[in-house]
């Protein structure tokens, strides 16, 4: 059943954003599995030119990646730029964060992943790939997909 998910959510077309938690999978040796669908999800997009990430997720990243993965601050860095380099990057600005606060009201989500998903709405994507929020649920236009489950 994982297959199929996965494959469903490749196929689709469109543009694609990625939540921070795909990008630590990405580096994160401790779980093989994770660390594989997410190589794997974001080489596709990164081919396809599908994929689109935010100054938030890279933050995001660097700070994890830091303080939960042991990685030198260089090598941290190294990501970041690698990232930026695969992928287009939004930057986050005053009417993405007044957004994101009404998804926060109207969604009940916290309020860094109502700024993911109003970014990911914003820039005009289909789906987001996230394992911290509500698998399937749609907002503003934007379908949240767990690639783990």
């Amino acid at each position: 059943m994982k297959d199929k998910k996965n494959k469903t959510a490749k196929t689709q077309e469109g543009k694609v954003f990625f939540d921070t938690n795909i990008l630590v999978y990405s580096v994160d040796e401790r779980d093989p599995r994770k660390q594989k669908i997410a190589s794997q999800i974001l080489n596709d997009a990164a081919i396809e030119k599908r994929g689109i990430i935010s100054t938030q997720s890279l933050q995001e990243f660097y700070n994890t990646a830091v303080k939960k993965l042991n990685l030198t601050k260089e090598a941290a860095k190294e990501y970041v730029a690698l990232f930026s380099k695969q992928f287009p990057v939004t930057q986050i600005s005053i009417p993405l964060i007044l957004k994101a606060i009404d998804i926060s009201i109207k969604e009940n989500l916290s309020f860094w992943d109502s700024l993911i998903l109003s970014t990911a709405s914003d820039t005009g994507c289909i789906l987001l790939y996230s394992e911290d929020m509500n698998n399937s649920q749609i907002v503003n236009g934007t379908k949240i997909f767990n690639p783990f489950l």
